[in-house]
């Protein structure tokens, strides 16, 4: 039963969610203000980007190259310390 409800005001808070973004995307100033607002977050994207990087501050990218350096460099400290394996010994004839 309480399920069969929750179904129901799901079903119901979708239909008013399409309602609500058919009626907002049928509005032209809306779209309007919407394409002005996603042009100047492109802009600030840009700005930010571009003001960390003559800050010489680290981007993702680099964070990902040097953690995956680091983890190749722990591999390689790794396996230096791990015991050399041993040569059979060759017995002696006679």
């Amino acid at each position: 039963m309480a399920e069969t409800i929750i179904r129901q005001l799901m079903s119901r808070g979708e239909e008013l969610a399409t309602e609500v973004t058919n009626t907002l995307l049928a509005n032209e100033a809306f779209v309007e203000m919407l394409k002005k607002g996603i042009a100047v977050k492109e802009i600030v994207d840009k700005q930010v980007a571009d003001a960390l990087k003559r800050m010489n501050v680290a981007t993702r990218r680099d964070l990902a190259r040097m953690e995956a350096r680091i983890a190749a460099l722990e591999a390689e400290v790794e396996a230096a310390r791990a015991p050399a394996p041993r040569k059979p010994r060759r017995r002696k004839a006679g």
